[in-house]
């Protein structure tokens, strides 16, 4: 209770003098008129049309939340609200930013950060349970445009049953959900108004529009890029052979829950096709960047220990920074393959971004013959790295005539030029020769696949593997050892 005697004279809502009515003191020691307090309280009840402020159940003059028991059935709600959107504050910053949320050791610093959250985030009423549920951030919940959605249109992840077809756990998982863009087909990396999804490139469209109509311009609604159908590499509905892309709610889909691995996006199946072993030296950073090559700078890739764990046996990765990193490893293939013009080759790796910046990958393989010369060379598009959680990006080489060598090459940075170790991250880069053990059988040459210890397979460790002293100084000794017994 307020330990000081509020001596205003008049009520601060109405202007009129607090003797001419019925009044009451706050908990925070401030007066009002009765009725002028209970009217602001029922105008400040949360609606499902509008996102959740608090703003009204706060007393005007030292912003203290109004509590007085005469006003507890007014109160008892937005309480219980404000309870709930603040543990979803936590869990979103536990989210967004786990490093800041984890050194929060004392209890004021985790209310500072909470505080901040409610200046930050919007939340929003469930259409259908009438819960709270995270909605976006406040810049874009402002727009005029998306307080016109229907309250109908939203709905939590535990109503929607859009997350429900790809997932059981829809409120456990929530944060793994990988949404469509709902202008494209690209996933989403925004969340806006409640429930329209963006990919990067359609949020920065909409956002320059939203600049548009705050200089007073006329602006259309946001166009839609139509999906390609059947080249579209992005999961479809049952029974659809391409996305619909637009402003309706129907435009708005799940393509798969990182949690459950329910699906799969892109053209990578998270599940290992047939084939050979790994042909890639070094894929997690294990041992540092031995095997790989470094484009030349300041601006590299790093290894670091892993944060997010892949398997048991992964402890590393590889980290880039606020430009263009980019590494490379060739794999002699005519020295694995018999007939290595005749093969199927998948490259692979697995990639990630940060909750606090946001980050791009890109992957390319070239196939060259012996003299070098590029006989084919395919690309990924630059992908947009997941929040904390790892997914396969894949390349199928098709049977290339004189093949000889095939490169994989890895490139990420980071998205706002942060200068550190901010960017996606990549481990288990791989290269393999596809097939079943009985489709490889003769089409591998086997002293190499199976045993790594025989002469080829020093001339490969030694030229592509940047052999270190500790393993080539003892094998040079016994050689010499050998010759003198010749001798």
């Amino acid at each position: 209770m307020a330990t000081f005697t509020d001596t205003s004279t008049d009520c601060a809502i109405c202007f009129e003098p607090l003797s001419s009515a019925a009044t009451l003191t706050l908990a925070c020691g401030h007066r009002w008129h009765t009725r002028c307090i209970r009217e602001q309280l029922a105008h400040a009840q949360p609606s499902r049309s509008q996102r959740l402020l608090f703003a009204g159940c706060r007393c005007a003059k030292c912003n203290a939340y109004c509590d007085h028991p005469a006003l507890e059935n007014l109160t008892r709600r937005t309480d219980g609200l404000r309870a709930k959107v603040d543990e979803w504050i936590a869990r979103q910053l536990a989210i967004d930013a786990p490093e800041e949320w984890r050194r929060a050791n004392s209890a004021e610093e985790k209310r500072m950060l909470v505080e901040e959250g409610r200046r930050s985030y919007a939340f929003y009423l469930c259409g259908a349970c009438e819960e709270p549920y995270f909605g976006g951030t406040v810049e874009c919940a402002d727009q005029e445009e998306g307080e016109r959605v229907r309250p109908e249109d939203r709905l939590c992840s535990v109503c929607s049953n859009k997350s429900q077809t790809v997932c059981d756990k829809s409120l456990e998982h929530r944060a793994f959900h990988v949404w469509k863009c709902r202008y494209c087909c690209n996933p989403s990396n925004f969340l806006c108004y409640g429930n329209v999804h963006f990919c990067n490139a359609c949020h920065e469209r909409n956002s320059e529009r939203n600049r548009s109509r705050r200089r007073g311009e006329t602006v259309s609604s946001l166009d839609a890029i139509p999906c390609t159908g059947e080249s579209c590499l992005y999961p479809k509905l049952d029974g659809f052979d391409a996305h619909n892309n637009g402003e309706s709610l129907d435009c708005e889909q799940v393509y798969y829950c990182a949690c459950c691995l329910t699906d799969t996006t892109r053209n990578a199946s998270l599940e290992e096709s047939p084939g050979s072993r790994n042909l890639i030296v070094n894929p997690s950073g294990e041992q540092g960047t031995r095997g790989w090559t470094l484009n030349p700078g300041h601006c590299r890739w790093k290894v670091e220990s892993m944060e997010v764990p892949i398997d048991s046996n992964t402890r590393t990765n590889f980290v880039s920074s606020y430009s263009w990193c980019i590494m490379y490893q060739t794999v002699p293939v005519h020295r694995f393959v018999r007939t290595p013009s005749q093969v199927r080759i998948e490259a692979s790796a697995k990639f990630m971004g940060r909750t606090d910046c946001p980050s791009v990958f890109r992957m390319e393989v070239i196939a060259t013959d012996a003299g070098r010369r590029i006989l084919r060379r395919i690309q990924t598009d630059t992908l947009n790295s997941p929040v904390d959680f790892w997914e396969k990006a894949c390349l199928i080489l098709e049977p290339v005539e004189g093949l000889h060598q095939v490169t994989l090459s890895v490139s990420g940075k980071d998205s706002r030029f942060w200068r550190g170790d901010y960017g996606s991250k990549v481990c288990h880069c791989s290269i393999r020769v596809l097939g079943t053990e009985e489709e490889l059988e003769g089409v591998l040459i086997q002293d190499l696949d199976e045993g790594r210890n025989n002469r080829q397979w020093l001339i490969h460790a030694l030229r592509y593997g940047n052999f270190t002293m500790e393993v080539l100084f003892p094998i040079l000794v016994i050689i010499f050892f050998w010759l003198l017994s010749i001798d």
